[in-house]
Formats: structure tokens, C-alpha cells, sequence
């Protein structure tokens, strides 16, 4: 077996929790208000698949909410990792596997460049 460098792009996800503090006229609107400032690129009045609220407390004025949830954010992350296979494509499969530790690896991942490694 050879040993490859795989320099790479990705996306990764990363866990987030926290309490915003939004102004709506109801608990579903605070939610999406709390949504809509953690994932701005979202539809503004659909559910996000990650986006889950633990709790949704109205304020003291009666106009604010406090919702406090978990979600997961998307970043982009690029790298290079170092793995043995006996060709390049080997090498870019093995390295989309170590990277992403899921069962079925995103497809998201692109390999930028494989030299050897002597």
C-alpha cells in the first residue's frame, strides 16, 4: 500500500445551543424568528431539519419571547489528511471516509489535489 495526501473542501456540520431573545406576536412565530437568525438562508415560515426549540418563554412585556434551542450550523472547512490506498482514487474515497466519521459520508466532500507521500 501507498500513502497519499489528500488536500480537501467540505462542509461540516457543528452542534449550537443557545437562547434568543425575539419579538413576536405568537410562540410558532418566535420560533421561526429564532430560526430565521440562526439559518438565514432557511424559508422563513418552514421548519429547519436541525433546528429544534428546548423551550419558548413569553416576556415580561408580553411582545418578546425566549427561546432557547439546539440546532447544528454548516461550515465550510478545508484540510488535508493523509491516508494509505494503492491508487489515487482509492486515496480520495479513503479520505472522504476520514473526514466525514458518518455511516454515509455527505457528498459534499471534494478532493482538491492526491500527490504520494515518499
Amino acid at each position: 500500500m501507498k500513502r497519499f495526501a489528500v488536500r480537501y473542501e467540505t462542509k461540516m456540520l457543528e452542534d449550537r445551543e443557545g437562547v434568543e431573545v425575539v419579538s413576536a406576536e405568537s410562540k410558532g412565530r418566535a420560533m421561526f424568528a429564532a430560526q430565521a437568525r440562526l439559518h438565514p438562508d432557511a424559508p422563513g415560515d418552514e421548519p429547519v431539519f436541525y433546528f429544534e426549540p428546548l423551550s419558548i418563554v413569553p416576556g415580561p412585556d408580553g411582545g418578546t419571547f425566549e427561546v432557547a434551542y439546539r440546532t447544528k450550523i454548516e461550515r465550510e472547512v478545508a484540510g488535508r489528511v493523509e491516508v494509505e490506498a494503492k491508487d489515487a482514487d482509492e486515496a480520495r474515497k479513503k479520505a472522504r471516509f476520514a473526514v466525514h466519521q458518518e455511516l454515509i459520508p455527505p457528498a459534499c466532500f471534494n478532493a482538491l489535489d492526491v500527490e504520494e507521500v515518499a
